[in-house]
């Protein structure tokens, strides 16, 4: 066998030179331009390479490993923590009252130990050497309800045996799962006593299938569980009974050992649920306010502010431990408050907004490449170089052809016809508003529903009318139309034209604060929660305190505030994170709630509850669209999401939100929910108007067009700025004829007698500065009214007996 290889003949081709000279880049520029990066394939495969080598022993050692840090970290995590599980009970129809069920579970073993405060209800269980406190809020009292989830680590359901739900239940649940849910305990009080197993099995299967439609799921340590009742085997996957001694051992388990899913708010934010207030110190107009209560959350940093719900924010003078009063052990108690931690040099300032300086004022001019440029354009007669610094127009036409001499020859034959014409067009108004009164109220609305108000009718004809004309408007007949929309502009494009978010801004955004790198600074934040924020020092709590019973010091609160929380059962007082009590323009994703059937205009105060804050607002709607510059909303949607930009304190995301409004009578109802998308003042959002013109002569692509000006002057002014049909056809005004509003325009292809002309117009909105803390003083919502039920006990008084 030969042992040469292959030898190249005569005619063989030599191998391509690397063309670098052409933008080839060689393989030395290619290193040098990556830095030392990859690409997300190598990677992969180096990763998959590397994880073939090992063995199949070493790739189970290593899980094993990770389950067992997984689960040191988890036992770690409820050695250190000595605050009590927080439950939340909450009956919905007519379930069972909740402090009845927690006198059931209090009676399931001799050894506990009860306890109460204002917020709480505390059983030290030693059986489980565990304390759980119980949050019982009433269930028409939403504010009351959405305090107790923020800050609970369980939420205990007790669910009707009916499997009924009231409107304001549905309501409730809705709120609940858009403001976010911690772990879930469904309990049916009373199922242990039916006697019929069949019956039984039928009201299991009833709920499940009401829970599974709310996804309100069931999360415990174990999937499927059986508990023996009364000698009887019943399958429990979903939802627990809560009836004999047995199950009520058996949920007191389930609340100490069910794994916790915390909220993201309970993740980024310490907060403390408030167990006892006190006023220490007081003057004429401030006083010292100290909160006692557990340490909860990420390590507390008194260098950071305190917000007090419907108050404003506040600092802290010193964080003590005092006496526990629900303490399971019997060890010494503490005699003297131990201070844990002061504020430093660090502490964060009380400073939420700018104080603007009047003589420093900054106007936004054309560069001069700009102004040379505009000078060259063909812009209306009396226009400034700053202002066809943005009027746009397309290239000049191709050639004209004999459509112009035959627009021409018709100019002197549409004039003789001008008295005619005039009547026309003083009557177009008339005709528009006859046509548009067609539509009744009775059409739109049922009056017999007692809760729609009938001065809202007129909201429902102008919804209608956006919907069937999208942002048209009525030329002015009165005014010039240069001078009505003289603070509007034209764009060639709402994708690609430029705007510069810096230019007319008003005065309210000089006392608004701006980052000039959100996602960086977003990140800096939260890697400094808790323990990892080093510079602060003795401002931040030790680990080994994380949970201790702990009193709180606020310093100059305002009198108004000790008034205000006389009559709150569950207070729950959060950190705010560095610069979250700034003032900024603060946009939030939304999606309208199918319980919300009225019309809601935008640029409208509205009920805000956005992450631990509640406050008062107007908002302006625009559209979520990937884009630089957002077309304002004139109407919330109904089914698409939108978004809300406000002037609110700086929130980042995410972070979970409400929407609600007043009625005309005084209550709060949810109008939309959606979470936080982030704080950018530069976002633009463009309110659209359109003018509309009818054609009157169309000859090819030459067409004369009527009622969409009124005057020569007009035309000129506006005619750099693109025209429109509804077919797609797109123009140009090339100019006016007569005196009474009529123009020559060209089309790219021909026009039919039914079409439109169209023309945009656009200015930037900003929201109104009306910023205010909720009061919290809203009527419950109208489905409380509707819903009012006596509750009725299903659990009977000698089910624990037996």
């Amino acid at each position: 066998m030969s042992t040469t290889g292959h030898r190249a003949g005569s005619f063989k081709k030599p191998a391509k030179t690397h063309k670098s000279w052409k933008g080839k880049r060689t393989k030395g520029e290619i290193t040098t331009e990556n830095r030392g990066r990859e690409s997300v394939r190598q990677i992969v495969r180096s990763a998959q390479n590397a994880h073939r080598s090992l063995s199949k022993t070493v790739r189970k050692n290593q899980q094993k490993q990770m389950r067992d840090q997984k689960l040191a970290a988890a036992i770690e995590r409820r050695r250190t923590s000595q605050a009590p599980v927080l439950v939340t009970v909450l009956s919905l129809g007519q379930g069972a009252r909740p402090i009845e069920f927690i006198k059931k579970l209090e009676k399931c073993d001799e050894t506990i130990v009860q306890t109460s405060s204002i917020s709480t209800i505390n059983l030290a269980v030693p059986r489980f050497k565990s304390r759980l406190s119980f949050l019982t809020p009433e269930k028409e009292n939403m504010d009351a309800v959405l305090d107790s989830v923020r800050a609970s680590d369980i939420l205990c359901f007790l669910w009707p045996m009916n499997a009924e739900l009231s409107e304001w239940d549905e309501q409730l649940l809705t709120i609940i799962k858009a403001n976010g849910m911690p772990t879930i305990v469904n309990v049916v009080p009373g199922l242990g006593g039916v006697t019929s197993q069949k019956k039984k099995e039928d009201i299991r299967k009833s709920i499940e299938s009401i829970i599974s439609q709310w996804q309100v799921f069931f999360l415990y340590f174990q999937a499927q569980k059986t508990v023996k009742n009364h000698s009887r085997s019943v399958s429990c996957a979903g939802v627990l009974p809560a009836d004999s001694p047995t199950d009520g051992l058996q949920l007191l388990r389930t609340f100490n050992e069910t794994k916790k899913k915390p909220l993201t708010l309970q993740a980024r934010h310490p907060y403390i649920l408030a167990e006892n207030l006190q006023i220490t110190q007081e003057n004429a107009e401030n006083c010292a306010l100290a909160v006692d209560g557990y340490l909860r959350g990420p390590a507390w940093n008194a260098n950071n502010l305190v917000n007090i719900p419907g108050f404003g924010d506040y600092q802290i003078d010193r964080i003590e431990i005092v006496a526990d009063p629900h303490s399971m052990k019997n060890g010494k108690p503490i005699e003297e408050p131990i201070v844990i931690a002061k504020p430093g040099e660090k502490i964060q300032s009380l400073e939420t907004e700018i104080t603007p300086d009047s003589m420093d004022a900054e106007q936004t001019w054309p560069t001069q490449e700009e102004l040379e440029e505009a000078e060259k354009r063909r812009v209306p007669k009396g226009t400034s170089s700053y202002q066809a610094a943005w009027i746009l127009e397309d290239e000049e036409d191709e050639d004209e052809d004999d459509d112009e001499d035959d627009m021409d020859d018709e100019e002197d034959e549409m004039m003789e016809d001008g008295e005619e014409e005039e009547e026309e067009e003083h009557g177009i108004n008339g005709d528009l508003q006859s046509e548009a009164g067609e539509t009744t109220a009775s059409e739109m609305i049922d009056f017999d529903d007692e809760d729609i108000d009938l001065s809202e009718v007129e909201k429902y004809r102008k919804e209608r009318e956006n919907a069937q004309w999208p942002d048209e408007v009525d030329t002015p007949l009165d005014v010039p139309a240069r001078s009505r929309f003289q603070r509007y502009r034209g764009l060639k494009s709402f994708r690609t034209s430029p705007w510069d978010p810096k230019e007319n801004l008003p005065l309210d955004y000089a006392r608004i604060f701006q980052f000039a790198n959100y996602k960086k600074t977003k990140k800096t934040v939260l890697s400094k929660i808790g323990e990892n924020d080093l510079d602060s020092g003795d401002a931040v709590v030790d680990r080994k305190y994380n949970g201790v019973y702990a009193r709180i010091h606020l310093i100059n609160v305002p009198l108004a505030v000790k008034e205000g929380l006389e009559n709150l059962k569950h207070l729950v007082l959060f950190q705010p994170l560095p610069h979250e009590q700034k003032m900024s323009i603060l946009n939030m994703v939304l999606k309208k709630h199918a319980s919300c059937t009225i019309p809601i205009e935008s640029n409208q105060k509205f009920i805000f509850y956005a992450g631990f804050r509640q406050f008062e607002a107007d908002a302006v709607f625009s559209s979520n669209t990937p884009s630089d510059k957002f077309k304002m909303e004139r109407f919330m949607p109904n089914e698409k999401t939108f978004v809300a930009t406000v002037y609110a304190p700086i929130t980042f995301n995410p972070a979970t939100v409400l929407c609600f409004r007043r009625d005309d009578k005084g209550r709060q109802e949810l109008v939309a929910t959606g979470s936080v998308l982030d704080s950018n003042p530069d976002r633009i959002v463009l309110k659209r108007i359109v003018l509309s013109g009818h054609p009157f002569k169309i000859n090819k692509r030459a067409v004369v067009v009527r009622y969409m000006f009124f005057n020569r002057e007009d035309i000129e002014w506006f005619k750099p700025i693109e025209l429109y049909t509804p077919s797609g056809r797109r123009g140009h005004i090339r100019e006016p004829v007569g005196t009474h509003g009529h123009m020559k325009c060209r089309f790219d292809q021909q026009l039919n007698a039914q079409d439109s002309v169209m023309l945009n117009l656009y200015k930037r909105v900003f929201p109104n500065w009306n910023y205010t803390p909720f009061a919290r003083d809203v009527a419950p919502s109208r489905f409380v009214e509707r819903s009012r039920s006596n509750v009725i006990s299903l659990i009977r008084d000698d089910a624990m007996e037996q």
